[in-house]
């Protein structure tokens, strides 16, 4: 039985009861990748340690991107909710409390930073796939598409398992 651990980096000033509710519903969906299973995941705030299975870091916006201070590269989509990058042997995947929608600066519905996040969390964990190999029917749709999309499809909880289950070096 395996215990993965799934970090969640706070950079912003997001309420408590925010924070709660990203935390509550990412364990959601984790708890669902890992239902009828031995393994399981926790997912929590604090600080990355590289023990962490996977750390994904929320800021304020793309303007404010750790991933981008941390592993300088290619822009980043204007338009993202999220964005993961490989610099290396290490990955790193953050997510936007603030995004810009229809040319507007935004926040998601609470549940829709954990969809973000679990979506990230997929390109964490397979770094070396493109957009279009995640976001297509390689990704299994569900969560892996661009939105993601609930409910989550059976290839997005077996791709996680896969994935979680080969550990990468994350960005800290």
């Amino acid at each position: 039985m395996a215990t993965y651990s799934v970090k969640l980096v706070n950079h912003t000033n997001a309420s408590p009861r925010l924070q709660q509710a990203i935390k509550s519903g990412l364990q959601d969906l984790f708890s669902q990748v890992f239902d009828q299973t031995s393994d399981n995941a926790t997912v929590n705030w604090g600080s990355g340690s590289a023990s962490d299975s996977i750390v994904i870091h929320l800021v304020d916006d793309i303007a404010s991107s750790y991933i981008e201070q941390k592993m300088p590269g290619r822009t980043i989509r204007g338009d993202a909710g999220g964005h993961t990058r490989t610099s290396g042997n290490v990955t790193g995947s953050e997510i936007y409390l603030h995004m810009v929608i229809g040319n507007r600066r935004t926040m998601s519905r609470d549940d829709g930073y954990a969809k973000l996040a679990f979506h990230e969390a997929l390109h964490n964990q397979f770094p070396a796939w493109s957009n279009a190999q995640m976001h297509g029917p390689d990704g299994g749709n569900g969560l892996a598409s661009s939105p993601p999309q609930l409910p989550m499809t059976q290839e997005n909880k077996n791709l996680m398992r896969r994935g979680i289950a080969i550990k990468n070096a994350q960005l800290l």
